[in-house]
């Protein structure tokens, strides 16, 4: 009952001086609401950072190789990288835990449609980790991406695109099961049974064919690796430049499976003369998400010094404030309030606002994150390049916003204790003179 008299108290002393309460609280306005602005970007632009890597990657893993020797004398060779028979060990070994990232381009050509028309395509052929690690690239809407089973005997399945089944199908019409022949432009014709049909990505719909007729766009068909690589008379098991693995478990942390791979393919190069290593794109990510937190906290640092000013600034206000209310002051203590009463008066109107200024620059704050966000988002939207691949995401920061409204009170405190204290000690029967 007693905290809620001061708050009524301190409320009552800063409504009726308006102007003078609010250019005390302008320093801790303008702290908080930088402090939160730099902090709602930087959170969003890591947000940002978060969902394109996961609309256009998922967590593959590759390799890079350190010359071991103390003067890095060591010559290069073949046998100095991994191989398709240390990938398909790796396979084996893990139970399909782990499965390499393999693709091979056929070519493009052409397929006629019903009406005449010659669609224009790309035939590409892809294994199952590759299917698994572009499956937010490659969204699968109907049916399913050529299996291990297709791969391995080299089975004429394919997944199409949706547009592929507008631009070759009535509307209507169930592409799965059905069979369409392919012209490869300098490979041979051939036919393919539909398995699957994925979204057309965005990217192909910005880069590939920019401004180009719905019938005329180009649209890929994925196949099994292994068919691709005998369209392509290439050993499927032939070393590929740059491997790439993916994690089939989703569950599993990816810096464990970093350090599993490592440890793994480590064991090849014993006593050699060269060392390998695992990373993926995640580890890429997290470190730039570490250098930007760590910009974030500098700048949110030099940011806060302000509310420093602005802390000086309540203490001012209360000793005016206090010498202007000496002679209330001096009634209360010769009614018999204590000096505890009095000093926690004081600083409870200090912390009152000290808060208040605090809340408004977290709206602010809040304010200047959103507005960046939509000039960002209009930026984007108009590029030709990255319209529809980035989505800016403003995301204020809940832990930033509590910290600098607890941090706004301890200025109150702080600031406030030493007014207080004055208040306090005033003699009544001098506070009772001041005129």
């Amino acid at each position: 009952m007693f905290f809620l008299e001061n708050i009524r108290l301190a409320l009552s002393a800063l409504v009726q001086n308006k102007m003078r309460s609010l250019l005390t609280m302008l320093g801790i306005i303008i702290g908080i609401s930088a402090v939160i602005t730099i902090t709602t970007i930087g959170k969003s632009i890591r947000s940002t950072l978060s969902n394109t890597f996961d609309l256009l990657f998922d967590t593959s893993y590759y390799f890079r190789y350190d010359d071991e020797t103390s003067d890095y004398s060591h010559v290069w060779t073949n046998d100095d990288f991994v191989t398709m028979e240390m990938l398909e060990q790796m396979e084996k070994d893990f139970g399909g835990k782990y499965l390499p990232i393999l693709s091979e381009s056929v070519g493009g050509g052409t397929v006629m449609n019903a009406r005449g028309q010659a669609l224009r395509v790309s035939v590409r052929g892809m294994s199952v980790g590759n299917f698994l690690n572009d499956a937010n690239y490659y969204r699968l809407l109907q049916g399913s991406f050529p299996n291990m089973e297709d791969d391995k005997l080299q089975k004429h399945t394919a997944a199409v695109a949706d547009v592929f089944v507008q631009q070759y199908f009535a509307e209507g019409q169930n592409p799965i099961g059905r069979t369409i022949s392919v012209d490869i432009k300098g490979v041979c014709s051939t036919e393919f049974v539909i398995v699957g049909v994925y979204q057309y990505p965005k990217m192909l719909e910005q880069h590939l064919d920019p401004g180009i007729s719905f019938m005329d766009r180009l649209t890929p068909i994925l196949i099994p690796y292994g068919a691709a690589c005998r369209l392509s008379s290439k050993d499927p098991h032939a070393n590929v430049e740059d491997p790439q693995i993916t994690l089939t478990d989703k569950d599993f942390s990816p810096e464990k499976a970093q350090e599993e791979l490592t440890e793994y393919f480590q064991k090849y190069y014993e006593g050699k003369e060269v060392s390998v290593r695992v990373e993926s794109d995640l580890t890429q990510i997290n470190r730039i998400n570490k250098i930007l937190n760590i910009i974030t906290v500098a700048i949110s640092v030099i940011a806060a010094i302000s509310l420093i000013v602005g802390g000086i600034g309540v203490m001012n206000i209360m000793l005016v404030s206090i010498t202007e209310r000496t002679r209330e002051i001096g009634v209360r203590k010769a009614i018999g309030a204590p000096g505890g009463v009095i000093k926690m008066q004081f600083v409870t109107e200090a912390m009152i606002l000290s808060l208040i200024g605090g809340i408004i620059g977290v709206a602010i704050g809040i304010l200047n994150g959103l507005l960046v966000g939509m000039i960002a988002n209009f930026v984007v939207s108009n590029d030709p390049e990255l319209g529809g691949l980035l989505t800016i995401s403003v995301e204020p920061s809940v832990t930033a916003i509590l910290i600098s409204l607890g941090f706004s009170i301890l200025i109150g405190v702080f600031f406030g204790s030493y007014p207080a204290a004055k208040a306090a000690k005033l003699d009544p029967i001098e506070a009772l003179r001041y005129e």
